[in-house]
């Protein structure tokens, strides 16, 4: 697990790399939502293309503020062979993740590999930017990363079992988590969540919080920027909104809930807008590691 600016966004950067030079290589699948000019993330993946290795690269041309960057860096990776798969109309692709996939000459199983962040793969950026990423081999999440990237070449009926991705599985997801919680309150077994974004305006979600705190689960959010909910109000009372402005722009999106003394924990792309959570393809990872996940929650109490 890494934590930026914190931890170099080197390692991401020596992840491709090394994939680039190993010959069990067969695949390196990249979103692309914001990169950096002449970017390190870019010049590898070309790198790869001309070392024989099949890339693909998914281009967001509407990212706002960066669709010239990101059709010339699309061109370019274009003219290197990279199979490039532009934007899907009418629907933005906001998820950050990068799968490796393996082949093994011997015959045996070797897991792919895969990295799924907060933040957008950008090496100037992530000096700025408080953002999480985890590397995993987790296999059935990469299966479930391998089903994504299928989504975005136009293949229909896409199945996730661990990986929540908005428009598919999130919503149903997010709401069984605060069900599970407000039953644990009515029970008396002290639901509990914590959320973490950027922008928390969705109203169907700021609803779901409300009845929450109305059934007596104690809510901590920590949200940099738009809040919409509105704290202090009796329907509210168990609601604390904490807003963070320092040296970094907080950036992470992580999700708390305590499940009666067996949190489950999540990071991942989506804010709690209705533009991310409705029309947008996001991806959200559960931290599995007992070790990981304890560090998440050492530093959302931080």
């Amino acid at each position: 697990l890494l934590y930026h600016p914190y931890h170099s966004f080197e390692h991401f950067i020596h992840f491709l790399y090394e994939a680039v030079h190993n010959p069990e290589t067969r695949e390196i699948m990249v979103t692309q939502y914001r990169v950096a000019e002449n970017s390190a993330v870019i010049n590898t993946l070309i790198a790869a293309a001309q070392n024989g290795k099949k890339v693909t690269v998914f281009v967001e041309l509407k990212a706002r503020f960066d669709e010239e960057n990101n059709l010339a860096t699309a061109e370019m990776m274009k003219a290197a062979g990279i199979n490039i798969i532009y934007s899907i109309p009418g629907l933005k692709v906001h998820a950050k993740v990068a799968l490796i996939r393996r082949r093994s000459f011997t015959g045996e199983k070797i897991h792919s590999y895969a990295y799924i962040s907060t933040g957008n793969f950008n090496e100037k950026t992530a000096t700025l930017y408080a953002d999480c990423g985890l590397f995993t081999s987790n296999p059935v999440i990469v299966h479930d990363l391998t089903n994504l990237f299928r989504t975005l070449r136009g293949k229909e009926n896409p199945r996730f079992t661990r990986l929540l991705v908005a428009r598919f599985n999130l919503i149903p997801e997010l709401n069984r988590l605060i069900d599970k919680e407000i039953e644990l309150a009515e029970k008396g077994r002290g639901g509990r969540i914590i959320l973490k974004m950027n922008a928390l305006q969705d109203p169907i979600m700021i609803d779901r919080l409300y009845e929450a705190s109305q059934k007596g689960v104690k809510i901590d959010l920590i949200v940099r920027g738009i809040c919409c909910l509105i704290p202090g109000q009796e329907y509210s009372c168990n609601i604390r909104v904490t807003r963070i402005v320092d040296s970094f722009l907080e950036h992470a999106r992580i999700w708390y809930f305590g499940n009666a003394g067996h949190p489950k924990v999540y990071m991942g792309s989506p804010d709690w807008m209705r533009r991310n959570l409705y029309r947008r393809i996001e991806a959200v990872v559960p931290i599995l590691d007992n070790e990981l996940r304890e560090e998440i929650v050492d530093m959302l109490h931080i």
